[in-house]
């Protein structure tokens, strides 16, 4: 897998990318398709803080249901594979907000009263893009590596999907990797 071939490369491009205005690249309009590279980026790489950034970042963009997301139609079956198990991810997240009372057009500060009211509100969860379900599997098992404490801590693959640590959402694609810390809130 070419990210993590180039592991340094890549994280020196992703450090200077400027999070702010979000562009991949200047002049290109931000859609929820870069974000979801984006978010394949942090977690091939292991980038925890990041990850959760940008998914609290499409949270904040209220027009992009994760349904919407349109098909990378990644030529490498490996990315690809990856792409696919990332809107699961994200709806996991997005669906423990909802269901504590938390809609996507809720404001980041509010009082009380305001919270209250948000959670009279009827529920409209998040669902998958319709492709996600027709990515295959991989033939042969891809362990992605996570650092065992952090991001300075030494690289662990995990050996088996009966690692308690194992995401499940990644093992329905032949992916062998940490359970993502998506939750932001």
């Amino acid at each position: 897998m070419e990210l993590l071939d180039n592991r340094d490369a890549y994280e020196a491009a992703m450090a200077r990318r400027d999070l702010a205005s979000h562009p991949i690249r200047p002049g290109m309009e931000n859609k929820p398709l870069f974000a979801l590279y984006r978010l394949y980026e942090a977690i091939v790489l292991d980038r925890n803080i990041d990850m959760r950034n940008e998914i609290e970042w499409f949270w904040r963009e209220r027009d992009w249901p994760v349904r919407d997301i349109p098909d990378p139609k990644d030529d490498d079956p490996a990315r690809y594979a990856v792409l696919a198990s990332i809107p699961p991810l994200i709806i996991q997240a997005y669906n423990r907000l909802i269901d504590l009372g938390l809609p996507r057009e809720a404001p980041g500060l509010m009082t009380t009263e305001q919270f209250a009211n948000m959670k009279q509100k009827p529920k409209i969860y998040e669902e998958a893009p319709n492709w996600v379900a027709k990515v295959p599997p991989l033939d042969a098992v891809l362990k992605i590596p996570h650092r065992k404490h952090g991001y300075t801590g030494p690289w662990e693959t995990l050996d088996t999907f009966e690692d308690v640590r194992a995401s499940q959402s990644f093992k329905e694609r032949n992916i062998l990797i940490w359970e993502p810390h998506i939750y932001f809130v």
